[in-house]
């Protein structure tokens, strides 16, 4: 019985919430024709399901109101464990194999941005800030 209990605390202990506040697409097809339709990037994390920084994303920063009302807003997001789903060809192109890569994509599937690596919620909002208004400024 102690062990069954363990097992079960340790479950609880070590289960992330991947997806946060952010309303994440649930396909790369999906968040193509969303940011044709739109006019958005896409931006498509790509984590390991043992990576620290990831977790951090997912726990401390998709959890932040600001970070997730700016992601849902202005851009299509798309979510990808490496090590658990098959990436899109596009996604495959573009990811250098470190986690976790956060890939900004244009609709017709060119990379517009990507960085490697987390950050705290202040400043990632500003790199999406930052990344969008580029985006904009182009059209």
């Amino acid at each position: 019985m102690k062990k069954i209990i363990l097992l079960i605390l340790g479950i609880f202990l070590f289960a992330v919430d991947w997806g946060g506040k952010v309303n994440w697409a649930m396909s790369y097809d999906l968040a193509k024709q969303l940011a044709k339709k739109e006019n958005k990037l896409i931006m498509v994390d790509v984590a390991l399901s043992h990576c620290p920084p990831c977790k951090y994303l997912a726990t401390k920063v998709y959890t932040n109101d600001e970070v997730a009302n700016y992601i849902n807003k202005h851009f299509v997001p798309v979510f990808y464990l490496a090590d658990k789903d098959n990436l899109p060809v596009d996604v495959q192109t573009y990811f250098t194999g470190s986690t976790p890569t956060i890939m900004f994509i244009k609709p017709n599937g060119e990379l517009f941005y990507r960085f490697i690596g987390a950050r705290p919620p202040k400043t990632f909002l500003q790199v999406l800030k930052d990344v969008n208004n580029r985006y904009q400024g182009q059209k």
